[in-house]
């Protein structure tokens, strides 16, 4: 995709790059809002930030460097800040301080949950492996609802993202399906967006061999995140 998004004038090219920004603009929000800034400062930074991104080729320069992606946008998020920090005078406010979560948006909040001591790396990784476990999920319920199983899909995703509500006798009586092949079903589902996120997480390093991808996802999982 970073390849893609930095050949001007190929098919496509536009498109990859806005799909680049647009997926992990969650995690450089996390990171912004970890960092001290106020919440309605937060969509303005990462709107500068991957303008600033875009003005300087920097994603020319990642498709050429033996780097992971994440560590990548993340060493050029804090630069920016920095940055901006040094040029930044009366425009500045929060004064440093963590935001408070009740001046939060609900979109703001939902991106800094859970209220923590947590780093701003450690919140920006948090949320890059809950967004490439929500895009997994995305793409799985696409895939279903084009084989005409979207309600089966909506039924199993809580058992997967650990939301539901309901047991599993409960859910087969709904749907008059045995408990057994629910279990078949969502330990399919399963291991499918386990498949996603090892093959997002490949696309993210520069060599995605099976042991690399093991310990990217080590480090994202880790539990001091």
């Amino acid at each position: 995709m970073v390849r893609l998004a930095v050949a001007e004038g190929q098919p496509g090219a536009d498109r990859a790059l806005n799909d680049l920004c647009k997926l992990y603009e969650r995690p450089v929000m996390v990171f912004i809002l970890r960092k001290g800034h106020s919440p309605d400062q937060v969509e303005d930074l990462k709107q500068a930030f991957f303008e600033h991104l875009l003005a300087k080729n920097a994603f020319a320069d990642a498709s050429g460097l033996k780097i992971k992606l994440r560590a990548f946008l993340i060493t050029k998020l804090q630069s920016f800040l920095i940055d901006r920090h040094r040029h930044a005078t009366a425009a500045k406010r929060g004064g440093g301080q963590v935001a408070n979560m009740a001046d939060l948006s609900e979109t703001q909040a939902l991106l800094a949950e859970p209220v923590d001591e947590r780093t701003p790396i450690a919140a920006f990784q948090r949320q890059w492996m809950e967004t490439l476990a929500a895009h997994a999920m995305s793409e799985l319920q696409k895939d279903y609802a084009q084989r005409g199983l979207g309600d089966l899909f909506q039924a199993l995703a809580p058992f997967i993202t650990g939301g539901s509500e309901e047991t599993l006798a409960q859910l087969a009586s709904k749907l008059s399906r045995p408990e057994g092949t629910l279990k078949s079903d969502i330990s399919r589902l399963r291991a499918k967006c386990q498949n996603l996120i090892r093959s997002q997480v490949a696309t993210t390093l520069e060599d995605p061999t099976p042991a690399n991808i093991d310990a990217e996802l080590r480090e994202l999982m880790s539990p001091r995140l």
